[in-house]
């Protein structure tokens, strides 16, 4: 009787105790929106800007591009990140840009998980600096 006690103990403790690794849940589109808009923050420092993106500081010129011009037209667009689902170690989502009069346009982005943190894949700014704002993409 002893011996099972123990062996339901450890089997518990085990559980419990951080013997099984509990996956981080998959950020919301109001948080993927939030960590793009951080990105595309020029006052926001370079390296932390750079600490969302998959290319890290080489990715920050292409970011630099999309803010150039998201500010330029900002009070003519606006945009959303919408639909995030969970894909192995990649969380696909929808980059949602409206334009009065020409509506709403969607673009498939996605994004990696790296090192424990979801940052946005060097394909996908490369959509959206192509596609989404028409600017060039250095990753």
């Amino acid at each position: 009787m002893r011996r099972v006690v123990v062996v339901v103990a450890l089997g518990i403790g085990a559980l419990v105790g951080g013997g099984v690794a509990v996956a981080q849940p998959a950020p919301s589109a109001d948080q993927l929106t939030a960590q793009l808009q951080r990105v595309l923050n020029t006052s926001v420092g370079d390296a932390e800007r750079a600490a969302e993106l998959e290319g890290g500081m080489a990715a920050v010129p292409t970011a630099n591009n999309i803010a150039a011009v998201m500010d330029r037209y900002g009070a003519v667009m606006s945009w959303r990140v919408q639909n995030p689902a969970l894909n192995g170690d990649r969380l696909d989502a929808q980059l949602a840009v409206s334009i009065p009069i020409m509506g709403t346009r969607t673009h498939d982005i996605y994004w990696v998980n790296r090192d424990g943190a979801w940052k946005l894949s060097n394909p996908s700014a490369c959509v959206i600096a192509r596609d989404a704002a028409g600017a060039q993409c250095t990753v």
